[in-house]
């Protein structure tokens, strides 16, 4: 068993090194405390133990106490391993120079490292946010802030649902969270919601921190305003708390320098399409449904950004869709302006290349935590400006987005001149390394490296020119560890030295002397990599502090430089697939001409995709009711217009001959088989809680796509269930959305000559002998088969089972009466009050 630190029982007999560990240890709390003894960070005690396993090291003891150290140069990449782990990390430093220290040097915690709160890791993707979330209940409502530490986006947001929050949740992935107690206890439900859908640090506080009045200060003294009404926080209580309590945690437990968080914004998720958590995760927008290739998603197709700000925006784009359609035709400009002009587009891209991420540097700059890497990248990122900016006014007449950016894109020469002339062409990743200046950047640093770099070529000169004075010439200079440098004359010549000699030794046959220049260039000599280290450190501390004075004037050159890229990434994947505009405008049509699944066609070139029409609108084309034979293309047909629309709202171009569509406010699906045993749910209750949230959520301008609705659970069941979801789809009044409906229930075919707005369509397929061909064409019709058991001889069941399952199908045929066997009675066309959610009866909420 591993000794614990609580295990000391007189803390008196501690070592002074030991009683500052303990002290540290009290600060950094739950996380492995590093502590740093020399070249060093050891952990001791249990922190030993967990370091030791979780990194793969050698477990020690000194004196009985258990203890493990990584070496201080490669320490971040121990600590990336530990924090992928999901453990936090506390780091105690040196705060105080040794030389000057009297005693022990001090010691203390001086950062605790969270998944929320890497600031330069391999953990980080460069094309991703990584955010640090907090959430309050207050009044009625929840209160959502989240901070990107490393780019500096902080934004804070109301909702009055909890299934509001969570689909908010799943766009931003936060790595890490911070809740109080009281909403852990009172909104257990949510919080186990949230965890098993993402993958987080959670950490829980006492509700105090939580506390109005303390967090509206906060915020007022750290922002230096005097109200937060300028950010649009005005009444948002909420939101207001949970974004101190966040900045609080920060600065107060985690020790973190956020003086470069400048500004919180909020933001109304009105103004975008709303995509629930279902939609985003069966319509594989950002991430794949299996462990696969990105580039099996949305994201994955259209992303040809070149700067990890902009790949960061774009999907940002994908998950939120826009509204109106005049923010819709200013992107769609703009994509346009790039698709047409093909080397102006090639010639753009090449200068995008060499723009590293503006947004992250500019925050490591500003916090303190950068390298002379870092401020090489941003030189070497700033120097394209000047050239994209000549190309981007190229660009003004034809786009007022890509005008309105090119504006914000000012050159910084006096910083890019800057750099170039103080940081060497290959300086050293950490500023301790020395070598990061120029020569001739500053005279005293050139005159200590000279001094460092040249002393035996200094020495001989020196030695050459004393002979020559004194007349001497056996007179020697050398070298001991004890003594230093030395004037050597022989007995005989002792006593030519001149008056500016100073005796240091006697030897048998020498004496050996010192002068006052030999002594001063002796201590320069000795000094002078010291020197030159602390010169250095305080030169680059002097010179990031003036960089960060530009702050904010690169994070706007960053953010548009983001825009930019976003739109000629759209417009170069258009132009790459043969995309084209669509008509988007406040109509109540979809209408799309020849579509194309966005990244089936990309995936699969071994065959040529088979485009597809579609046309829904809000009279006789509201429900789509798709039969047909499995693997023969439903759910791709109708995955691919959800698809086309969100790509159509967010200003892409699709894959299609041409389209209209008018606005959709939110895209539902119910696709695939998934169960959640961890709540006891089936797949059936989770089939069904989704689509209960469709049918309560649902508008007349939403798009719903439902695959297999029933299958679940028995036939009759199933039948029945889906019928009456159609059914419901096509005349609740405000529900009735354009629904695609993909079934092997042949039975609701029968739909479409009892309600208005059911149209049946199935794909075709073509027969001969015993083969199946599916032609992947959706067409007006139904189909009451589904070519199973072709499909099994396509898996490769064997021939035995093949067989024997064609005569069981020729027996029930034979015998059942397919054509009477499901007639419902017909619908009641009363108004309908909203429905509710009942926790206990799934059933209810669909027909109630």
């Amino acid at each position: 068993m591993i000794p614990s630190e609580t295990d000391i029982l007189d803390e008196s007999k501690l070592t002074p090194m030991m009683a500052q560990w303990h002290a540290c240890k009290k600060a950094a709390g739950e996380a492995i405390l590093l502590f740093r003894m020399g070249d060093f960070y050891e952990a001791f005690y249990e922190d030993a133990a967990i370091l030791a396993r979780e990194v793969d090291l050698t477990l020690t003891k000194r004196q009985n106490i258990p203890m493990a150290g990584i070496p201080w140069h490669t320490s971040e990449t121990y600590i990336d391993k530990l924090i992928a782990k999901g453990l936090r990390v506390a780091i105690a430093e040196q705060t105080e120079d040794p030389k000057f220290a009297k005693g022990l040097v001090k010691r203390e915690v001086v950062r605790v490292v969270t998944p929320g709160t890497v600031m330069n890791s391999s953990l980080l993707n460069d094309k991703s946010n990584n955010f640090f979330a907090s959430i309050i209940s207050l009044g009625g409502a929840f209160g959502l802030a989240f901070l990107d530490l490393t780019t500096g986006e902080f934004r804070s947001i109301e909702f009055t649902q909890e299934q509001e929050l969570l689909n908010e949740v799943s766009k931003i992935c936060p790595s890490e969270f911070l809740i109080p107690r009281r909403l852990s206890e009172k909104h257990k439900m949510l919080i186990d919601e949230l965890q098993r859908s993402h993958n987080f640090l959670l950490n829980v506080v006492d509700d105090w921190y939580f506390d109005s009045p303390s967090c509206y200060d906060f915020l007022v003294s750290h922002f230096k305003v005097h109200n937060l009404d300028g950010f649009g926080l005005k009444g948002m209580n909420a939101a207001v708390n949970s974004a101190g309590a966040l900045l609080k945690h920060l600065k107060e437990i985690l020790c973190l320098n956020i003086d470069h968080i400048e500004q919180i914004s909020t933001y109304s998720t009105s103004q975008y399409m709303s995509l629930d958590r279902a939609a985003q995760r069966n319509l594989e927008l950002t991430e794949p449904l299996n462990e696969g290739s990105k580039k099996s998603t949305l994201l994955g197709v259209l992303d040809e950004t070149l700067t990890p700000m902009g790949g960061r925006l774009l999907r940002q784009w994908i998950k939120q869709p826009l509204l109106s359609p005049e923010l819709i035709f200013q992107r769609q400009d703009g994509v346009a302006a790039f698709a047409a002009a093909s080397q102006n587009l090639t010639d753009l891209r090449q200068q995008l290349e060499g723009v590293r991420d503006l947004e992250r540097l500019t925050m490591r700059i500003s916090s303190g935590c950068c390298t002379p890497r870092d401020l090489l990248a941003l030189k070497n990122s700033l120097e394209p400006i000047p050239h994209l900016k000549a190309l981007l006014q190229s660009y003004q007449d034809h786009s007022d987005l890509i005008s309105e950016k090119e504006r914000l894109i000012n050159p910084l020469p006096e910083i890019t001149q800057l750099i170039a002339r103080a940081i060497v062409d290959e300086p050293p990743l950490r500023i301790n390394e020395g070598g990061i200046f120029r020569m001739g950047y500053h005279a005293e640093l050139d005159e200590l490296r000279t001094i460092s770099r040249d002393s035996k070529s200094w020495i001989a000169q020196y030695q050459t020119q004393l002979r020559e004075t004194s007349g001497i010439k056996t007179l020697k200079i050398g070298f001991t560890k004890i003594f230093g440098y030395y004037i050597e004359v022989s007995k005989g010549q002792a006593d030519r030295t001149p008056e500016t000699f100073l005796r240091r030794q006697t030897l048998v046959n020498a004496e050996r002397f010192i002068t006052p220049e030999l002594k001063d260039y002796e201590n320069k000599v000795f000094n002078a990599e010291e020197r030159m280290a602390a010169m250095e450190s305080e030169l680059f501390g002097q010179l990031r502090i003036h960089i960060a004075g530009f702050s904010q004037q690169i994070l706007a050159i960053a953010q548009a430089l983001a825009v930019i890229d976003c739109l000629q990434s759209l417009g170069f994947a258009a132009r790459k697939r043969n995309y084209i505009r669509p008509t988007v405008n406040m109509s109540s049509s979809l209408i799309i001409k020849n579509g194309r699944h966005p990244v089936i066609e990309v995936l699969n070139t071994s065959e040529p995709f088979v485009p597809n029409d579609t046309l829904l609108d809000t009279d006789n084309n509201r429900l789509l009711l798709i039969t047909g034979p499995n693997m023969a293309g439903k759910s791709t047909y109708i995955r691919q217009v959800a698809l086309l629309v969100i790509m159509a709202h967010m200003g892409a171009f699709i894959p299609a001959q041409n389209a209209e569509i008018g606005i959709v406010d939110k895209v539902f699906t119910r696709i695939g088989a998934s169960d959640d045993l961890s709540r006891g749910r089936s797949t059936f209750m989770v089939e069904m809680t989704e689509t209960a949230n469709i049918l309560n959520n649902a508008t007349d301008r939403s798009l719903v796509v439902l695959d297999e609705i029933g299958r679940g659970t028995s036939t009759y069941d199933g039948i029945s269930i889906a019928w009456a979801i159609a059914e419901y789809l096509l005349t609740a009044e405000g529900k009735m959305a354009k629904t695609l409906f993909a079934t092997h229930y042949w039975e609701l075919t029968k739909l479409e000559a009892k309600i208005p707005g059911a149209v049946n369509y199935t794909v075709a397929v073509h027969e001969s002998d015993d083969n199946v061909i599916f032609l992947r064409k959706i067409i007006r019709g139904d189909t009451d088969k589904s070519y199973g058991i072709h499909v099994g001889r396509l898996a490769g069941l064997p021939m035995d089972v093949v067989n024997r399952a064609k005569d069981i199908l020729l027996d029930l045929e034979a015998n059942a009466n397919r054509k009477s066997a499901f007639e419902p009675s017909k619908p009641k066309r009363q108004a309908r009050p909203k429905p509710t959610v009942l926790q206990n009866d799934i059933q209810l909420t669909l027909f109630g």
